[in-house]
């Protein structure tokens, strides 16, 4: 997998893909960033935003990765 990206499983068996977005403003002096949260495999579910730890992602880290999940919320389309 790419820098910056996993893919892990929620409780319900469903895969998601998670992607950093580097440059969004957070504080990655702490290593937290802010991440995109996508679901494949169900396409009614929203693409939701959140922040999480870079070495969660790297390191493939799936209950951190399901923590960060459940805390994110729905992505907002801007304009």
């Amino acid at each position: 997998m790419a820098k910056g990206k996993a893919i892990f499983q929620d409780e319900q068996g469903r895969s998601w893909l998670v992607e950093i977005q580097y440059g969004h403003p957070s504080p990655t002096e702490l290593g937290i960033f802010a991440a995109r949260f996508q679901c494949p495999e169900d396409p009614d579910e929203p693409v939701r935003l959140g922040f999480l730890l870079e070495d969660d992602v790297e390191a493939g880290d799936e209950e951190a990765l399901r923590e960060a999940l459940a805390e994110s919320d729905p992505a907002e389309a801007i304009g």
